[in-house]
């Protein structure tokens, strides 16, 4: 999967957006001192804030919210500090808060759905960004980076309808995306359909010749499909001249000189792969060179590994006990 977000870097973006977050509300239920010891306890730990005093700026955040609940500005502002030195837990606590407290404010849904993200539990970042989109459809419908964010996280989860789907609203306003486009592509190539994935992929290239993602999937979508197999080699071999130590772009060699019928060749591209990655879908494909090289001990190993790795490869499963029994018709055949 492509899906992959930065959070350190992006922590410190939003860290630093923050100092645009509107002033505090107060709730009318509080007493008139509690909302002027919160305020007084806000104003304090902004200008630490803006002398760069940390520790009494967190420590002033957390006296007005203590004083005032009410209040969602100290609240992101606290979170913000949280997730700055790490302690996840508590600036997710904060951000909820928020979330509560003043829904129309994107910038708590954002920094949940990238703890989310960071935890691997994309369905509630995915909920987040769904919030973020419903809230800036009406004020800014044009949000790319929203639907690129959720088309990811619905590609990470395989629900590849919707992935397609944000994809296209980000082509809608920027039809010449190359990010976008690509990842169209992908999601086409992973649920099946080979001709509009090669499309889109040869529509990257057209824009960026030298993209290695662009022409390493290119290249694995002709070998898949037994065709154009020296266009594939040469593409993928010029994707690895562009990143030499992407192992993926060595199993698409691997898999193109496996097609083409050079096997020798495809294994030593494929065990250069192995340096760099532990994959199933590798070593399903070191399983097969390895039964045209007719050293079946290996092949059968190799296949086992990639059902170690996952263990619901019905295909795999099939090759290894078609393997077997041919094994046993020929020792059979041999004692007789």
């Amino acid at each position: 999967m492509l899906f992959g977000l930065r959070l350190f870097a992006l922590r410190m973006v939003f860290f630093l957006s923050l100092w645009t977050y509107a002033g505090p509300s107060y709730a009318w239920g509080l007493d008139v001192n509690a909302k002027a010891q919160g305020l007084a306890h806000y104003i304090m730990a902004v200008v630490h804030d803006l002398n760069g005093e940390s520790a009494q700026a967190i420590s002033e955040y957390q006296r007005s919210i203590k004083f005032n609940g009410a209040q969602a500005a100290p609240r992101l502002k606290l979170g913000a500090y949280y997730l700055r030195f790490d302690d996840i837990p508590k600036a997710a606590v904060q951000f909820k808060a928020v979330t509560r407290l003043a829904p129309q404010d994107p910038q708590a849904h954002y920094l949940l759905a990238l703890i989310y993200s960071s935890e691997h539990r994309y369905d509630l970042a995915a909920s987040e960004y769904e919030i973020i989109l419903k809230d800036s459809a009406i004020d800014d419908p044009a949000n790319t980076d929203a639907y690129m964010y959720l088309g990811q996280l619905y590609y990470a989860q395989d629900k590849y309808p919707q992935a397609i789907g944000q994809f296209l609203k980000v082509l809608q306003f920027q039809p010449s995306n190359s990010s976008a486009l690509y990842l169209l592509g992908s999601v086409y190539a992973d649920s099946g359909d080979h001709p509009k994935a090669i499309a889109l992929f040869r529509k990257v290239l057209q824009m960026e010749p030298e993209n290695s993602e662009a022409l390493n999937s290119l290249g694995y979508m002709y070998a898949e499909d037994g065709v154009h197999l020296d266009e594939a080699i040469r593409m993928v071999r010029q994707a690895i001249q562009i990143d030499p130590a992407n192992g993926a772009y060595y199993d698409s060699l691997g898999w193109a000189l496996y097609k083409k019928g050079r096997y020798a060749e495809g294994l030593m591209a494929l065990q250069k792969a192995q340096t760099f990655i532990e994959d199933e879908i590798l070593y399903d494909h070191l399983g097969d060179v390895f039964k045209a090289l007719k050293e079946y001990t290996l092949a059968r190993k190799y296949w086992r590994k990639s059902l170690d790795l996952d263990p619901h490869q019905a295909l795999i499963e099939k090759k290894i006990n078609g393997l077997e029994k041919w094994i046993a018709s020929q020792s059979s055949h041999r004692l007789n």
